[in-house]
C-alpha cells in the first residue's frame, strides 16, 4: 500500500522523524498552515498508519551497558519463528527485534553490562531454541550514527552519534519515570508529565534537558511505516580487507551522501560495518551496490544484505528498573 503524501505531509514527516517533541506552532509556521490543519493532518497520517508511535531513543551507554547484535538463520516453522520473536520480546535485555529476508531471519539488538552477561542471555536462547537455530553471528556495536533521511526533502540533514559509551552517568528513580513516560509517548507535555510524578513542569524541563547534555537522550524518533510509502529497509553487512581510519572516513562520506541512508554502525566482529537505507525497488538497491563496490572493491572483501520488517524498539523500563 503506497500512500501519497502532500507537501505539507512531508514537511511535518520530516520535522518529527528526530523530533516528536516538536511544538504544533512550530510545524504551523514551517508548513504556512493553522495549528489545527497540523493536528488533522497528524491524526490523519496515524489512521492511516504511517505513523504508529511517538518515543524517545534512550542511548544505554552512558549507563554502563554494552550494545550487541545477534543475527539468526532458522529452519524452523512459521510457529516456533513466532515462539522464539516473543521469547525475545519478553526478555530485558533485548532491545529490539526484527525479521529478515536476506543473509539472516532474525536480528535482534542486546544491551548487556558485560559478555557474561550477554553470554547467559545467548545460553537462554539456545536452550530453548537450539534445536531450530541453524547459525547464528554476533558482533559489539562500537558506535552508530544515526542520520536524518532525504525521504522528505531538506539539505539541512542532521545526524546522532549513539553508543560511544565514552562517559559513565548515573540517574536517580525519578529520571527513570521521566524516560518511561517518554517512552511511551514523548509527545506527552511538561505539564502531564510534573503531574504523573508529582513536580513542576520546570523541574521536568530541567531533568529532561540534564538528560539530553548527557547524551543519554539522543532525540525522539517518531516511528514511521514507511513500507505504507513504498520503501523497504535494507542492511548491507560489509566485511573489509586492507582497511584504516582514512579508508572508514571515505565510506561514512560516500553513504551520507547517498540519499536515504538511514544509519552507519561500526562493530567489533565478523563484519566492520553495518549499513541501513530505504529503498523503494531492488533496481535502486543494485545501483547503489554497484557504485559502491566499483569505488571501495579494494578494501571490501565481501558484502552481505538482508531486508529487514517488523522492526521495534522496547521499553525502556526493561533495562531502567
Amino acid at each position: 500500500m503506497d500512500i501519497k503524501l502532500t507537501k505539507a505531509d512531508k514537511i511535518i514527516l520530516k520535522n518529527i522523524s528526530h523530533n516528536s517533541r516538536i511544538l504544533e506552532k512550530e510545524l504551523a509556521k514551517k508548513c504556512n498552515l493553522s495549528k489545527d490543519s497540523i493536528r488533522y493532518r497528524i491524526k490523519r497520517m496515524e489512521s492511516l498508519g504511517i505513523i504508529s508511535g511517538y518515543g524517545v531513543f534512550i542511548d544505554y551507554t552512558p549507563l554502563g551497558y554494552e550494545s550487541y547484535k545477534l543475527y539468526l538463520k532458522l529452519n524452523a516453522t512459521t510457529k516456533h519463528k513466532d515462539e522464539l520473536i516473543n521469547f525475545l520480546r519478553s526478555q530485558k535485555h533485548v532491545f529490539s527485534v526484527f525479521e529478515s529476508n536476506g543473509n539472516w531471519d532474525i536480528g535482534t539488538a542486546i544491551f548487556a553490562k558485560n559478555r557474561n552477561e550477554y553470554v547467559e542471555i545467548e545460553n537462554k536462547l539456545l536452550s530453548k531454541f537450539g534445536s531450530i537455530i541453524s547459525s547464528r553471528k554476533f558482533c559489539l556495536m562500537n558506535n552508530a550514527v544515526i542520520f536524518e533521511n532525504k525521504l522528505f526533502g531538506g539539505a539541512n540533514i542532521r545526524q546522532f552519534e549513539v553508543w560511544n559509551g565514552q562517559n559513565r552517568e548515573l540517574i536517580d528513580k525519578i529520571d527513570v519515570e521521566i524516560l518511561n513516560i517518554l517512552n511511551k509517548n514523548s509527545k506527552e507535555s511538561l505539564v502531564n508529565i510534573g503531574a504523573k510524578i508529582k513536580l513542576s513542569a520546570d523541574s521536568v524541563s530541567k531533568r529532561i534537558k540534564k538528560l539530553e547534555s548527557k547524551k543519554i537522550i539522543s532525540f525522539y524518533p517518531s516511528n514511521i511505516n514507511y513500507r505504507f510509502l513504498g520503501y523497504e529497509k535494507y542492511k548491507l553487512f560489509v566485511y573489509v580487507k586492507d582497511y584504516s581510519t582514512e579508508v572508514e572516513k571515505k565510506i561514512f562520506d560516500y553513504f551520507k551522501e547517498v540519499p536515504n541512508t538511514l544509519n552507519i554502525i561500526r562493530t567489533i566482529g565478523p563484519w566492520k560495518l553495518e549499513i541501513e537505507f530505504l529503498i523503494s525497488t531492488h533496481d535502486d538497491f543494485q545501483k547503489i551496490l554497484s557504485v559502491f563496490q566499483e569505488n571501495f572493491s579494494k578494501y571490501v572483501l565481501k558484502i552481505d544484505f538482508s531486508i529487514f520488517r517488523n522492526d521495534a524498539l522496547f521499553p525502556s523500563e526493561k533495562l531502567l528498573i
